[in-house]
This record gives structure tokens, sequence and C-alpha cells, in this order.
């Protein structure tokens, strides 16, 4: 009887050192393509239908859009790297001037 409770309490905390974390992502993921469709003279709502709405719309800057993605890759997976994309939509008059695409940022997950 003593056995079968070591045995439990031990498959018990052995099964409790498994626990698997999910990648976690986060906000809008733009692919190159995407981006590219983006030119200036748009309108706000044709910006809206190819990349969706805005992470980001700052209320004292209406006229830029900022699209922020974040990708933390699960813990199981030590090798991948935290990723980050930010792409900047710039707008006067309700009309696309610029698109700006942020340089990525690699950190290492763990």
């Amino acid at each position: 009887m003593r056995l079968i409770s070591y045995a439990i309490i031990v498959t018990t905390l052995a099964l409790g050192a498994c626990v698997y974390r999910p990648d976690i992502k986060q906000g809008n993921f733009l692919k190159p393509d995407m981006i590219e469709q983006i030119k200036p003279g748009m309108s706000e709502a044709q910006v809206r239908f190819v990349l969706g709405p805005p992470m980001v719309k700052d209320l004292f800057h209406a006229d830029r859009w900022d699209y922020v993605y974040y990708n933390v890759p699960s813990s199981l997976n030590g090798d991948r790297a935290v990723s980050e994309q930010h792409v900047v939509v710039m707008f006067k008059d309700g009309k696309v001037t610029s698109v700006e695409q942020m340089h990525p940022v690699q950190q290492k997950g763990g």
C-alpha cells in the first residue's frame, strides 16, 4: 500500500512539472504583401480594409496609426527568439502620406 502511495506522489509531481505554455501572439500580424498594398493617397477606410484596425490609435496624434505585433515563443522551445513587428501609417486630411516599417527587434526567448 505504501509503495502505491509513493508511486502516486511521484507521478503527480512529475506531471505537475509538465506544463505546456503556448506561443503568445499579440497585435496585428501583417504580411509583407499587405504592407506593400498601402500607397500614398489611400483613405483611412481603404487602409482599415487591407490592414485591419490599428493596434494603437493615439488620441494626441490622430493622423498616426501604429500596427504592432509581438510573438513570444513557448518556454518549451528555447531556441526561438521573441519577435516584434511595428508598422506606422501616417495620414494627412484622411489620406495616407507615408508608411514606415520599423526595424524588427529580435530578443532571445527563455
